[in-house]
């Protein structure tokens, strides 16, 4: 059975009051997933652009007692306990890794990733997210005692449009035998393919994608990355893919050093489009679950209407679980595409 992008367009008319009630028409598209099935909307907002929020004062008023930041961070977090982990924190470069007070599992923790309080989409480097995901795997290796039952999540919430209740940039990380609602959905659907075909989904979806050749971003040595067909995000998903690696302990140096460099490129090329907020989460598998392919997601989050504070998350999205597209993922690779030459050719 063959990979199909399955989408369907529809037309909506009206009497339009901004054209003297005349009729017009708008086109929509219906999208199906391929692997799981979940579908979702492209409602086309051509050449739409986050609109701006201003986060002037938020930034400045967190940081009056932020307790990430250099001089409250050893003082007022959490340590580990000694029988688990002996030096209470762990530290990577600027990273500093911490018991969660507010845990989502038994082994929770928060990875602050830099010194400086804020930090813009384009004012990363590769570095701060390589430090940071080390001091995690470090975290990770030690509290997982089972890792054919465990899976090792790494999360990041970027600004409130995201969830994150600090400023200062984190990431969450955890151990569970539970991976979450999408990512079970992906290892049971992955799972039933590798049995219906004999072979491993992603494999097959890749070169679906790079046959079609409209949502391919770039590859690298060790990674894939491409926009989602049916994206979580109203603006764009994007994907990498890590060819035959199941959980984040299979990344070697040069793998990570890679999944940093085009995560940076890729939250820089949305911080100049008028992105300011993101979801990252790692979707790994248990070292067992050969039939899935460990991957990073980014999602891009915003205000639809930052005057009244409006999330992209309405009724549609947040309790049908459906979700709806602005900008078309085939574009958005292009352009990021294009932009990830750009930064490689350091132009």
């Amino acid at each position: 059975m063959g990979i199909e992008f399955k989408r369907r367009d529809k037309v909506a008319k009206f009497l339009n009051p901004f054209k003297d009630f005349e009729l017009s028409e708008a086109k929509c598209q219906i999208r199906k997933d391929p692997l799981t099935g979940r579908t979702g909307r492209l409602a086309h907002f051509v050449g739409f652009k986050p609109p701006s929020a201003d986060f002037t004062r938020i930034i400045e008023d967190s940081e009056q007692n932020c307790p990430f930041c250099p001089e409250n961070v050893l003082k007022i977090t959490p340590k580990f306990d000694p029988g688990q982990i002996p030096e209470g924190r762990l530290k990577k470069g600027e990273s500093i890794l911490f018991p969660n007070l507010l845990p989502y599992d038994a082994n929770s923790a928060l990875a602050v990733l830099c010194k400086k309080h804020y930090r813009a989409l384009t004012d990363f480097t590769p570095g701060i997210f390589v430090d940071a995901l080390e001091n995690c795997l470090d975290y990770l290796d030690r509290v997982i005692e089972d890792k054919g039952g465990t899976y090792g999540l790494v999360t990041w919430n970027y600004m409130p449009a995201a969830g994150s209740s600090q400023v200062h940039p984190h990431f969450q990380v955890y151990a569970t035998q539970e991976p979450g609602n999408f990512l079970q959905a992906m290892l049971s659907s992955g799972r039933k393919y590798m049995q219906e075909n004999g072979r491993t989904y992603w494999e097959d979806y890749i070169k679906a994608e790079t046959d079609a050749g409209q949502r391919l971003i770039t590859q690298g040595k060790s990674s894939v990355w491409l926009t989602d067909f049916v994206p979580l995000s109203a603006l764009a998903d994007i994907v990498g893919i890590f060819p035959e690696k199941q959980t984040l302990f299979d990344l070697s140096n040069a793998d990570l050093r890679e999944a940093a460099q085009i995560l940076n490129t890729a939250i820089a090329y949305l911080g100049q489009q008028g992105v300011y907020s993101l979801n990252m989460g790692w979707m790994p598998a248990r070292e067992t679950e050969r039939h899935h392919w460990l991957q990073l997601r980014i999602s891009p989050r915003l205000y639809l209407a930052p005057h009244v504070w409006c999330t992209e998350t309405p009724s549609l999205v947040y309790q049908y679980q459906e979700s709806f597209m602005i900008w078309a993922p085939e574009d958005t690779a292009k352009e990021l595409g294009e932009f990830v030459k750009k930064a490689e050719s350091g132009h």
